[in-house]
Formats: structure tokens, sequence, C-alpha cells
């Protein structure tokens, strides 16, 4: 046997031996390292093929470096200017990922995150990221939640789809601008990255057992709703399968669709989802209201008392309103993921519930935003019958809010199609209300819109339920009637600035109110007055009939004197009306003199309507109160 000495000596050669073999390994490893960044830097895909593919690096000390550099370099610039080393550094990855920890290389390619510089580089790492993550163990939802939380920041710096102000079938031209085309390739890569995680816990896996608690599932649906308030929430995602069906869908559409899809596999009642985040939401709003009325106090004790709730409203991370009203605006409006849309609700809380998405989407100034607004709306209102909501109903102001962004949307949004959208919508928002609730509607319409065009219609619309309720029998007792319909009368028949109105701004409702008035004199004999409205005829003829006749008289005076300065060629005075057109709130510049004179005849045809229906008004109320007096 050896003695104690040999031994010793033995085993410190032995020593000596592994620490010159660690020694070799690490210089082959920062020999190798150093090759790879040499190579890298030359763009030499060939010596990059043989330090890493040929020689099969097999050293993982120096993987997360060269995961990083490989990384770094899967850039549109290299796709296009240098597409052999493009492929080269991916044939490489695909390597190290195989070989690599998969734990380590996700958080060296999640760190190349911060110089996200385009959009090529971000799908190359998702494909990357993609194969590291399914080889880790099932139980990955930490990494799965950091690698979603870095790669949606790259989706959320994506700019805003821009508004183009398009009409019907001028929007296909969206799918053309770079900005739309930027964002759809990267959510629909974003949805294919996402898509094997789906399935494993999806309700359609039939190896699983579903559970709507479950982290990952929990996980997917936020990252899946943050792309329905960016960048989908501006897309126009619209297509209407009837008229559209031998059309091809846009990408916009597209994306909606496979996201739909995949969140149906995660979640088996949208509404759920959308009310419990609604929930959430106003019991956060509630909470911050009563906590900024408490002293520091009550503060201080809450916090000892620990209440874990109202920590959990206040530090989670809720769902973005506009995603929900994404979500529902999809599901309703455009039909998809109907089946994960209970029917048990009835028409009046379905409306009910949505009416502050609805509103949101109509105080955006995006067209495709508002747009959405109308179409859900659309979708919503027109399934309710008459007379299905009380009086009571307009406590809730959101009605009252979507009336008013009705008007403005009619009034002041630039899309063509949109505005003509509203007509129909504002004028059948008044008849879901009980008669009640309809006339408080017009009696606010009336009080607070100065827009001629607007009051002008909406009294049409009073007019025609007048006319309904006349031919039911109805007298001065109901509440369109009597007193009420004098008050109206009040509110609409004005002269502002008497014999010096601009006639022509207040055309619209002034034309109006005298087809009414004329309506009425045909139709309620003085005798019988079922509509109380001769009661208030004689101061009617007074303020509104004896101001307006000498407005018309003036205004059409003046604008025959522009029309012979015109015709001469001369220059019209300073103080008259300057002729320009305004498209968008940009000006065009002054218009030819045919089109000076076309305006100015256009004017005095108004005028001489007017003059024409106020005549023959007065003189049938005259004849009206004659034929009355015989008998």
């Amino acid at each position: 046997p050896l003695s104690y000495s040999h031994n010793h000596h033995f085993i410190n050669i032995m020593d000596h031996l592994m620490d010159v073999e660690v020694m070799e390994k690490a210089a082959d490893a920062e020999t190798a390292l150093k090759q790879v960044k040499e190579c890298i830097k030359f763009k030499d895909s060939k010596g990059l093929k043989t330090v890493i593919l040929e020689h099969k690096l097999k050293d993982q000390s120096v993987f997360w470096e060269i995961a990083s550099e490989l990384t770094a370099n899967l850039t549109e610039e290299n796709l296009e200017q240098h597409e052999y080393f493009f492929e080269t550094c991916q044939r490489c990855m695909n390597y190290v990922i195989a070989n690599g920890n998969p734990k380590e290389l996700l958080l060296a390619v999640l760190e190349q995150a911060d110089s996200f510089k385009d959009d090529q580089k971000f799908k190359c790492i998702l494909e990357n990221v993609q194969k590291i993550l399914l080889k880790l163990p099932n139980k990955r939802h930490h990494s799965l939640d950091v690698t979603l939380e870095t790669l949606s920041a790259h989706i959320e710096a994506i700019p805003q789809a821009k508004d183009h102000n398009l009409d019907h079938e001028e929007r296909k031209l969206l799918e053309m601008d770079p900005s739309v085309m930027r964002a759809t390739d990267v959510v629909l890569c974003y949805l294919e990255f996402l898509s094997p995680f789906v399935e494993e816990v999806s309700m359609r896996n039939p190896k699983v057992t579903f559970s709507k608690s479950t982290p990952q599932v929990q996980l997917l649906i936020k990252y899946l709703m943050k792309l329905l308030s960016h960048p989908l929430y501006h897309l126009d995602m619209t297509f209407k399968p009837k008229e559209q069906e031998e059309k091809e869908k846009s990408y916009s559409r597209v994306c909606a669709e496979r996201l739909i899809d995949q969140l149906a596999q995660l979640c088996p009642n949208f509404f759920a989802l959308i009310e419990d985040e609604t929930k959430k939401r106003n019991m956060r709003a509630k909470l911050e209201e009563s906590e900024s009325r408490e002293d520091e106090e009550n503060e201080e004790l809450e916090e000892e008392e620990g209440d874990d709730k109202v920590k959990d409203w206040k530090e989670d991370k809720l769902i973005p309103e506009k995603s929900l009203a994404c979500l529902s605006y999809l599901v309703l409006a455009e039909g998809l993921g109907l089946d994960q849309m209970p029917a048990v609700y009835n028409h009046k809380f379905m409306l009910r519930f949505h009416l502050p998405f609805i509103k949101s989407f109509l105080e955006d100034q995006h067209s495709i935003v508002k747009l959405k607004g109308v179409l859900l709306l659309e979708k919503l209102m027109f399934v309710i019958l008459p007379m299905t909501f009380t009086h009571y109903e307009l406590d809730n102001d959101f009605y009252k809010d979507i009336l008013n962004l009705l008007i403005s949307t009619m009034t002041h949004c630039q899309n063509k199609d949109i505005r003509k959208s509203c007509v129909p919508i504002y004028s059948n928002f008044f008849d879901m209300f009980s008669l009640q609730g309809r006339h408080r509607l017009y009696e606010t319409v009336f009080n607070t819109c100065k827009h001629s065009g607007v009051v002008g219609h909406t009294l049409s619309l009073y007019k025609e339920q007048v006319d309904s309720l006349l031919k039911k029998g109805e007298g001065p007792e109901n509440i369109f009637l009597g007193k009420n319909l004098i008050r109206v009368f009040k509110l609409v028949s004005v002269i502002p600035d008497g014999v010096t109105t601009d006639l022509l701004e207040n055309s619209d409702r002034i034309l109006s109110v005298l087809n009414f008035v004329r309506y009425l004199v045909l139709r309620d004999n003085p005798s019988e007055n079922r509509t109380g409205f001769w009661e208030l005829y004689p101061n009617l003829d007074k303020e509104f009939f004896e101001p307006l006749r000498q407005a018309i008289i003036l205004s059409k005076g003046h604008y025959n004197l522009d029309l012979e300065d015109v015709r001469k060629g001369n220059p019209l005075p300073t103080e008259n009306t300057e002729f320009s057109v305004n498209v968008g709130g940009e000006r065009l510049g002054p218009v030819s003199r045919e089109q000076q004179i076309q305006v100015i005849e256009s004017a005095l045809n108004t005028f001489d309507m007017m003059d024409s229906i106020l005549s023959r008004t007065i003189e049938l109320a005259d004849a009206q109160k004659r034929s009355a007096k015989a008998n």
C-alpha cells in the first residue's frame, strides 16, 4: 500500500490536472466568445457558423453573452442589407436555445427589450422567446408574466393609428396607412406567439381541466385585453358578412377575430368579465372618493386593520376601460364571440349597462373610435321597443350625455358617414321613453341647443308626436299639448336680434316653427282648441311673425343689393359676408363670382320660402278665426 505522503502527492497532481482542465475550458470558452464577437462585428457568417455550429459549442458559461450578441443583430437593417448573415444569426440562436439553460437564455433575450428599435427584431425575439418558454417546465407563470410585460411594452410604444376621416368604401385605404400596417403586422405575430400558451390551458384542450382562476389563464386574458385598448381601439375592424362576403377581410378585422378566438378559449363568459372589471373599477372609484374625505387618522386606522380587498383594488392593475368597451363593441356590434355572451339579459339592461362605453367612444375625436360608439349604440338601441323606459330613467345622466354627444357628432363630426348615421339614431332615441320622458328630452334640447338645424329637426319630431296624439283623440291635458306646447313654442319661436337677425343662420329653426304653426292652424279648430295653441297665437303674431316679416324684408333688400354688385363685378362692402370655403377648419380662399351669385340666389330663395309660408300661415289663421266667429 502507498504511504500517506504518496497519497497526498497523488491528490495534489490530480487537483493540478483538474485546475489545468478548467482553465483550458475557460480559455476555450473565452476564445469562442471573442471569436463570436469578432465574426458578428465583421458580419462573418462562415466564421460564426464554424465557431458555434460546426464546433458544436457546448460551454454554457458563454451562452448568455452569445445569445445577447446574436439577438442584438436580428434587426431589419441586417435582414435587408445582410440577409445571409441575418439567417446565420437566427440558425445559431436556434442552436443556443436548443442546448442552453432556458431560464438564463430567457433573461438574456429579454435584456434586449430596451433596444427594440424595429419590429423585425421584435418578431425574431417573439419566435426565440416562444421556443425558450416551451422548454421550461409547465409551471412557468412567473417567466411568462415577465415575458409578456416586456413584450407588451413594445406594442404599447407603437404610435396610434392616424385619423384620415375616410367615408365608407374609402376606409379600405386605411389598410395602406403605415401606422395601421405596422400595428396589424406586430399584433398578428404577437397572437401567433401566444397561441401555444393559450392552447395549453384552453377550454378546448381535452387534456387539461380548465379553470378560469388558473394563473396562466388570468395572465393571458390580461395581456389579450391590453391589445384591445391599444392598438386595436383605433383600428377599423368593421365587416358586414352579407354585403362583403366576397371581399377579403382587412388585416385589422383578422386581428380582431384571432384575438377574440383566443380570448374565447380562456373566458367562458365575456359579459361576466366585463361586469366584474366594471364593478372593481366602480369600487375603486368609490374608495378613492371616500378616502379623499377621510382624515389621516382614519386612513392610518384602515391600514392597521389591513383590509385586503381595499389593498387589492388599489394595487391591482385593472383591465383598461377602453379594452372593456372595445370587447363589447366587437361582440355586440361586430358579432364576434357571441357564444361567450349570455343571452339571458334583456335589451333594456344591455343598453343601460353599456352607456358608459358608448359615451367614451362618442367623446373621442378619432373618427374610427367615434364610429364604434355609433355602431354599438345603433345595435343596442334599435332592438328596444317604444315606451320601454320611463321618465325616471332620465335620472341616469348617461342618457342626456349620449343625447348631447349625438347632437355634437351630427353637427361637428367631419366624417359625413358618421354624421348621417347619427340622424336616425337621434330620431329614435326619444321613442325609447314614455311620453313624459320624451317631453323632458325635447325640452332639454330646446333649452340647451343653439344649432338651428338640430332645433329644426327636433321640432319636426315633436310635431310628429303631436300629430300622433291628436289622431288618438288626446286633448290639452296631454303632456305634449296645452301649457307644455305653449312653453315649447316660447323656447323655439324666437327672433334673437329682432329685424337684424341673421335669417340664414336661423333658417332651419324658423322654417320648422312656421311649418308647425301652419300644421296646428289647419289641424286644430279655434273653437275646439284641443292643443291649446290658439291661446298662444296673439302673442306669436306680435313677437314672432311681425319681427320676422320685417327681418325678411330687410334681408331680401340687403342680398338683392349684394347680387347686383356681384353681377356688375363691384367688390362687396366690407361689412357684408365674405365669401370663402372652409374644409375641416382649413380656409381654401375666395370663391368665384359664379359661386357667389349661386350662394346669394340660394339665400334669396330661402327668404322667399319663409315669406311664402309666413303669409300663407297668417292667411289660414285669419280664415280659421273668422270661421270660428261665424259659427
